[in-house]
């Protein structure tokens, strides 16, 4: 039985349209069988804006509405994925979550950046955008490894190894060992109903 009352760990997905970040979180959940639910807010709830300016309060509201739902006991729900859209910068996403919400309420576990190997390097103006998702993620993803060349990798863990230190997992198609991929119990969040709030800029 889930205690409802318990704080709700909050999971952020970043990545680059195309990444796999969508495909990350089904391979997760069918490896353990988990009922995933989706909450669609890229085209209505968050609207199109940029979710760092205009998309932030809309997220505010969705969190709220769903601890609501929660503690009210109308849905079930151990684990919150949030997945971002490619632009999105993960400063205020995070900075939302840990200043709106108490502790208590819903915290944000980790954070988890999809890198596309094939498309890599990235270009001068995508730069900022993907160091910061790095820098801010507690693992990284680095995906379509078949489709990448040995050099594309091979520069991705480098960029990635000169901005933060941090777990990097090769995938396809967003495939991972599981085994290997929960290094802080990321995995183990979806035994449980999850909910997966996505947005996109």
């Amino acid at each position: 039985m889930v205690n409802q009352n318990s704080p709700l760990p909050a999971t952020l997905i970043l990545g680059f349209a195309g990444s796999g970040k969508t495909s990350l979180i089904q391979h997760l959940s069918n490896q353990t069988g988990t009922a995933v639910e989706h909450i669609q807010s890229g085209s209505s709830e968050l609207g199109s804006g940029c979710i760092c300016c205009t998309g932030l309060k809309d997220l505010k509201q969705l969190i709220k509405d769903l601890l609501i739902a929660r503690e009210s006991g109308k849905i079930e729900c151990q684990q919150l994925f949030i997945e971002a859209g490619h632009e999105t910068d993960p400063i205020p996403v995070i900075r939302t979550i840990r200043q709106s919400f108490s502790p208590e309420s819903i915290f944000l576990k980790e954070a988890i950046t999809v890198i596309n190997a094939a498309n890599y390097p990235p270009t001068d103006a995508e730069r900022y955008l993907v160091t910061n998702q790095i820098f801010f993620a507690d693992k990284i993803v680095v995906n379509h490894c078949d489709r990448a060349t040995d050099e594309q990798i091979n520069k991705c863990h480098k960029h990635i190894r000169g901005v933060k230190w941090q777990p990097i997992f090769n995938s396809i198609q967003g495939i991972v060992n599981t085994n290997d991929f929960c290094v802080s119990s990321t995995v183990e969040a979806f035994a449980g109903v999850s909910n997966v709030i996505s947005f996109s800029s």
